[in-house]
């Protein structure tokens, strides 16, 4: 795990949260920098920060190596009560059979819902959070905190929310940003590691919850007003910043990163911070749309090395789209297991003859049989939604479900055909 960054508190008897840098009687000192010489040609290296106490993870971005800083924790000189908590003993390996595991329920799904009206900013705040908890989770190995921000998503108490939160959590523990402080003890239900989703139950026990309002982020546009909610540094609660979609569909598949089995992210300019990832981005009319995953920041190189941290990029963090979230929560709910559904085939984004569509280079030998797809095919549309890059094709494989069925209009030798097949689950090829 070195290639990530922690944001977590050590734990056990006496312990004491990390000096607050800038804080009063923290003992804070600047840093001296240093200036590059003028005659190097500094390397900026643009690293993925995945934004949660749960961790913050850092990625190479276009082929630029990638460096792991330190962040220390933020937390006033009362300590917080999960400082403070701690489990006897703790081991030094780690599995997902260590998480509190709880059991799925089929009927529970969740939908995207049209935009409503406009709202204000105070509105849409008022509406969002009753619907957010904090994300509190120890640690075993070693003993250590970590929070993050969760959305409530149905009343009885599930809650969507960052795998890389809970990661290495022995004991996970919920709490109503909106409410007297009191904690729930939380179960897993499910999560998808590649897709950086988790699924948490916990019981309100008599607490009337509000479920989050779901919205639309395919009807997002660069230039659109958003809205980020959550629990940055683990005790500012419920801050709200604002800004616009800045990009859309962003692609971050590199080997380091959280996002390898994500699709095209929602690039925003408001700022979030660690303690956000898991918490809510809000459309115009107050509706989820994104969970806030991750920031990028800079530092400056030279042959590798780390020389400088002054280079601040400012504006830039990420969001998970909730409609392409929604099938991989709604499956775990059903199963309590994620899926990658897949045509078994090796493909490229291509262009034949003035057609733009998506060339299938091989059919693996686990394809279904049914398929009928051949190496060379150009695959135009996908149950009847065109697709040029491989970010539209999987959003449709992963929306029709590995249970589902798949119809591609292709074109072979110059003609166009019609082809349909049942999806396989390839995570259960392995």
């Amino acid at each position: 795990m070195d290639n990530y960054l922690n944001h977590r508190w050590p734990q056990g008897p006496g312990a004491q949260p990390p000096p607050v840098p800038g804080w009063p009687d923290a003992g804070f000192r600047p840093k001296k920098r240093r200036s590059p010489r003028r005659w190097l040609v500094p390397l900026v290296s643009i690293l993925l920060v995945v934004s949660l106490l749960g961790g913050v993870c850092f990625w190479a971005v276009n082929g630029i190596a990638s460096m792991v800083s330190q962040l220390e924790p933020t937390l006033p000189d009362d300590p917080r009560p999960w400082v403070s908590r701690h489990l006897e003993g703790g081991g030094s390996g780690w599995s997902a059979d260590d998480l509190p595991w709880g059991d799925p329920d089929p009927s529970v799904s969740l939908s995207a819902q049209p935009a409503g009206p406009a709202v204000t900013g105070r509105e849409a705040y008022d509406a969002a959070l009753p619907t957010l908890v904090s994300v509190e989770t120890t640690h075993a190995a070693p003993l250590e905190g970590s929070v993050g921000t969760g959305v409530v998503v149905e009343r009885t108490g599930y809650v969507v929310t960052n795998y890389h939160i809970i990661e290495d959590a022995v004991k996970i523990e919920v709490g109503l940003l909106d409410g007297p402080g009191r904690l729930f003890d939380a179960k897993v239900i499910g999560f998808d590691e590649a897709f950086d989703i988790a699924v948490l139950k916990f019981d309100p026990d008599g607490v009337d919850l509000t479920a989050a309002r779901l919205g639309d982020s395919d009807q997002l546009a660069v230039g659109d007003l958003v809205y980020a909610v959550g629990n940055p540094m683990g005790y500012l609660t419920g801050s709200m910043s604002m800004g616009i979609v800045s990009a859309l569909d962003r692609e971050l598949d590199r080997e380091e990163s959280r996002s390898k089995g994500a699709l095209g992210l929602i690039q925003i300019d408001a700022p979030i911070n660690p303690g956000n990832s898991g918490g809510a981005l809000l459309n115009q009319s107050g509706q989820v749309v994104g969970i806030t995953c991750a920031k990028i920041t800079g530092v400056v190189r030279e042959r590798g090395e780390a020389i400088d941290d002054a280079v601040v990029l400012e504006g830039m963090g990420l969001a998970i789209p909730i409609s392409d979230a929604i099938p991989f929560i709604n499956h775990i709910l059903a199963t309590g297991e994620s899926w990658r559904p897949a045509m078994g085939i090796q493909c490229a984004a291509a262009q034949i003859d003035g057609r733009k569509g998506i060339r299938v280079a091989e059919v693996t030998a686990d394809a279904p049989k049914e398929a009928g797809l051949r190496a060379g095919d150009l695959i135009l549309t996908a149950n009847g939604v065109p697709v040029t890059t491989l970010t539209q094709l999987r959003r449709v494989l992963y929306r029709t479900g590995a249970e589902g069925e798949l119809t591609c209009t292709v074109l072979r030798g110059g003609e166009e055909r019609t082809i349909t097949f049942p999806l396989m689950d390839s995570l259960k090829q392995d």
